[in-house]
């Protein structure tokens, strides 16, 4: 009779059963499970349930203060994402920020080609974003990580709109120059569609921004703090 830590196969059947079952579920003939192993089982079976409930009950214990002040935080970050349909070619304050990194990749992968240097503006928006989550995830800060999730996607909206303009042009470049967007969709071939392109890149960006409302929201539920840097629990 082969054994797993929480189930055994039947020896007539092969059917896989709890340890604690002194009868095969699907053949209901004897396990020959010895009565330790079974009483072993289930005192797991019922630990396993008691420290489910315990932290049921010390989530609902928590303040619902922590609930609501992220579920605030999921309503303002909202409003703010329904600002890029409100106004066409919309340049939040956040943008600002992510203009000086998208400059920055135009420096840094500048040696890597001609293609690589338009794309490295585009990159660099998406690679900091990505960076500073991964950091924040792996330290457990829950809502730092999430809140760059919402920035990655937030970047990706302001990209959208940066795409979109290739052929119109009305945008105005740092420093002049050629425009990003109308350079890597005439090499892709693709210049005839950016409006297309652009409402795919927005629609990537509005999934990961509610993305991020989802997990934020399960802290919510959970009513964990609303910081920065909690590092006792992770997703």
């Amino acid at each position: 009779m082969e054994e797993s830590s929480d189930t055994a196969a039947c020896p007539y059947c092969g059917a896989g059963n709890p340890l604690d079952n002194e009868f095969c579920g699907a053949c209901y003939k004897n396990l020959h499970i010895p009565a330790g192993v079974r009483a072993e089982a289930k005192v797991r079976k019922l630990m396993s349930g008691t420290r489910a409930r315990s932290a049921a009950s010390a989530a609902e214990s928590r303040p619902a203060v922590r609930l609501w002040a992220r579920a605030l935080l999921v309503a303002g970050l909202f409003l703010f994402y329904l600002q890029w349909f409100k106004k066409e070619n919309y340049f939040s304050p956040l943008d600002f920020v992510n203009l000086g990194f998208h400059e920055a990749g135009h420096i840094f992968l500048g040696f890597f080609g001609r293609f690589i240097m338009f794309l490295g503006g585009t990159l660099f928006q998406l690679l900091v974003p990505a960076v500073c989550l991964l950091h924040l995830k792996r330290r457990g800060a829950n809502l730092g990580w999430q809140l760059c999730l919402f920035w990655l996607g937030e970047n990706l909206l302001n990209i959208s709109i940066y795409a979109g303009d290739a052929i119109k042009q009305t945008l105005p470049l740092v420093g002049g120059g050629e425009h990003d967007w109308t350079y890597l969709l005439t090499e892709t071939g693709l210049i005839a569609h950016p409006a297309g392109v652009a409402g795919v890149i927005f629609l990537a960006g509005s999934a990961v921004i509610f993305l991020s409302f989802w997990f934020i929201g399960l802290d919510a539920l959970a009513r964990e703090p609303l910081e920065l840097g909690t590092l006792d629990r992770g997703f």
